[in-house]
């Protein structure tokens, strides 16, 4: 009876983690995080267009093996898990998240059966239990994110080659798929699982060289696996380097091999640190911590440390090395660009097995005492599981109840460079209040949260009943008002709208407030001054204006440079030979450049980088001031990245002066109008 108790105690403990582990998942999934964020919503969306356009993506391709986000291809897992979700429920963040929290179940399921199958101790409940309440993945299992995602299948990857290792050789299937989900979910699971593979392959090559009839039906289906890769790098060439340009990697940069190797070597090393971890620290964005927790659990921290000098202690055996593969190959997502706990977030899994071992040494250690006679007892050993469950389920509730109570307070910058707090809130009464009085005419700044274009999508149907625009289109030119105009501003944009002096029978309709009672939405109707043409007029002309320096171009050498006024990055951005600096213009369209040259130069090409917006450049080239200028034009359709624009110039002579107007053909002046390079070729010797 003693021997067939105790298994079904840990199978019941097993099924009870499970539960409270979907239970602290899935509580109030709306209410926290207190943000619903557009990297969340996209993946709805998504799947939404996927459906909409017979199964191809926005650029036509049919079942794509990545969509975009916004500016950048990363998703790709992630849209597919919601398209039947979407279809039966539609757009609501309860249903986008908890299948998010759902699929997080096999990173669960993975820890636990870990110590049910890999480390056959009966204490798979325990490992849940201790997965769950880890900060970090508390608050990304709550989300949309992918890297959650990744994560999930990453840990069901692991446990699947811990199988096929020490149980039964067909897991190897299971343990490739499970690897290629985590590949195509999340570009840094990509550098984990590479990495990881090849340790598993190195770990056990003597075993693989056992079964290698298996191991080449396992790389044929590799083969087959890596096709849609393959097929993305054929159509987007280019969209990796870019990728890496977008999250600042080093290994984008112009620096030598062995300063890119040192500065991820670097990255790598903070990434293992324990304080990271452990304590809190300023490294995260606000919106991906917990205040008052590190990103592990650490209450956990003796015992991890413990488990990891056990596993250390054994490493010669190949169970005890996968969990160090683990654990060394997490912080390598991180490592190729800037350490943040969305790249990093693969930690969590090791951590926990290293926790769980921990705990069981100790136990071990207990047992070999002189103590070890009071848990022998069948009393004692019944009882001593359901404490420690008891106090894990005390510890997830805790970190629920203050999550849900205490976490709308915990950062009260709510704006777009903190919690990016309001699309249920604001959309919700959008879509209320024109239930009401369908004629209100709408205008929300999209200034408090990134891909607010993607939100609106997310909370409305095509076409959307309001418009997306700042109150920055209204001051800066000339915009039809009535009575039915209603703009809904940020903090920020009442402040600047009150002070530009361009409005006035200012009338606050109603204001929604952010969890401290601070304003977070202001909606406003009102009038433009009488005056607002003269205003307007004079601006207009101050943009016009040129501002002259001297300018050191790519080649060292001089020229005086007349130039639009910008609002955003400076003159020698354009020739500082990095194509992801940038100059603005402050709402001049087209960004006028008159370059004049002390010696005149020979030029044969001119090379513009340029934005993604439709793009005309026009030349007018002097190779003597007093000559007629030489007239060129070349035009550029839309394109979703940055491109370098070159233009063959056939110039007989040196030149002496360029004039150079780049147009957004997007939209009419006032406009912005973005330049990353401008250079004249060939450089000086």
């Amino acid at each position: 009876m003693h021997a067939r108790t105790l298994p079904k105690i840990s199978t019941l403990l097993f099924l009870l983690a499970l539960l409270v582990y979907l239970a602290v998942r899935l509580i109030a999934l709306d209410q926290f995080p207190i943000y619903f964020f557009s990297d969340e919503a996209v993946q709805a969306v998504r799947a939404a267009d996927f459906v909409r356009d017979g199964l191809r993506s926005e650029t036509g391709e049919f079942l794509p093996t990545y969509f975009k986000n916004s500016y950048q291809y990363n998703l790709g897992p992630s849209v597919y898990i919601q398209i039947l979700p979407t279809l039966l429920f539609g757009k609501q963040i309860v249903v986008t998240r908890a299948v998010a929290a759902i699929f997080s179940v096999l990173a669960a399921l993975a820890a636990g059966l870990t110590f049910e199958w890999v480390f056959p101790r009966k204490s798979g409940w325990l490992a849940i239990l201790l997965l769950s309440v880890m900060p970090a993945w508390f608050l990304h299992s709550r989300t949309a994110f992918e890297t959650a995602l990744a994560v999930s299948f990453y840990s069901a990857f692991w446990l699947a080659y811990a199988l096929y290792r020490f149980r039964s050789r067909g897991y190897i299937y299971l343990a490739i798929l499970f690897a290629a989900l985590a590949f195509y979910s999340y570009s840094p699971a990509q550098v984990v699982v590479s990495l990881t593979l090849a340790a598993f392959f190195l770990n056990d090559l003597h075993y693989h060289w056992q079964n290698r009839k298996l191991m080449l039906k396992v790389a044929l289906l590799s083969l087959l696996l890596l096709t849609p890769y393959l097929r993305f790098i054929w159509l987007h060439p280019g969209e990796v380097q870019y990728h890496l340009q977008i999250v600042g990697s080093v290994w984008t940069s112009d620096v030598g091999f062995l300063q890119k190797l040192t500065a991820s070597g670097l990255e790598y090393v903070r990434a293992l640190n324990p304080y990271y971890w452990f304590f809190t620290n300023p490294v995260d964005l606000p919106r991906h911590v917990m205040k008052g927790y590190g990103h592990l659990w650490l209450p956990a921290l003796p015992v991890i440390a413990i488990g990891l000098g056990n596993c250390l202690a054994n490493l010669r055996s190949s169970r005890h090395r996968l969990i160090l593969i683990a654990l060394l190959a997490a912080p390598a997502g991180a490592a190729l660009a800037q350490l943040g706990i969305t790249r990093a977030l693969f930690m969590v899994f090791p951590a926990t097995l290293l926790a769980v071992q921990g705990l069981l040494t100790v136990a071990d250690w207990v047992a070999r005492t002189r103590w070890a006679a009071t848990f022998q007892n069948k009393r004692a050993r019944m009882l001593l599981p359901l404490v420690v469950f008891t106090g894990l389920l005390a510890a997830n509730t805790s970190m629920l109840v203050d999550a849900l109570r205490n976490g709308p307070l915990w950062f009260t910058d709510y704006g777009l460079y903190g919690m990016q707090y309001g699309a249920r809130q604001v959309f919700g009464k959008i879509k209320k209040d024109l239930a009401a009085d369908p004629h209100i005419k709408f205008v929300l700044s999209p200034a408090w949260a990134n891909g607010t274009d993607i939100l609106e999508r997310y909370f409305f149907a095509d076409p959307v009943p309001f418009e997306l625009a700042s109150i920055d289109s209204y001051t800066r030119d000339y915009r039809p008002l009535d009575k039915d105009t209603v703009l809904i501003l940020p903090p920020n944009e009442h402040d600047d709208m009150l002070a530009s002096g361009k409005f006035q029978n200012i009338t606050t309709r109603k204001e929604l407030r952010n969890p401290d009672g601070s304003p977070a939405f202001y909606f406003v109707q009102l009038e433009y001054v009488d005056d607002i043409a003269e205003i307007f007029a004079g601006e207009q002309a101050a943009r016009r204006n040129l501002v002259r320096t001297d300018a050191l171009l790519q080649d060292g050498s001089l020229a005086i440079v007349h130039y639009s006024t910008l609002d955003m990055g400076s003159i020698t951005d354009l020739f500082d030979g990095d194509a992801l600096t940038v100059a603005r213009t402050w709402e001049s369209n087209p960004f006028t450049l008159v370059f004049e040259f002390p010696k005149p130069r020979t030029v044969n090409q001119l090379l513009v980088r340029v934005g993604g917006e439709p793009t005309r450049i026009e030349l007018e080239l002097y190779p003597d001031m007093n000559d007629v200028p030489m007239h060129l034009g070349v035009s550029t359709q839309e394109n979703p990245n940055p491109r370098d624009v070159t233009i063959d110039l056939n110039l007989t002579q040196p030149l002496k002066k360029a004039i150079v107007r780049v147009y957004n053909e997007n939209e009419p002046e006032p406009a912005h109008v973005h330049l990353f390079e401008i250079r004249f070729l060939p450089d000086l010797e």
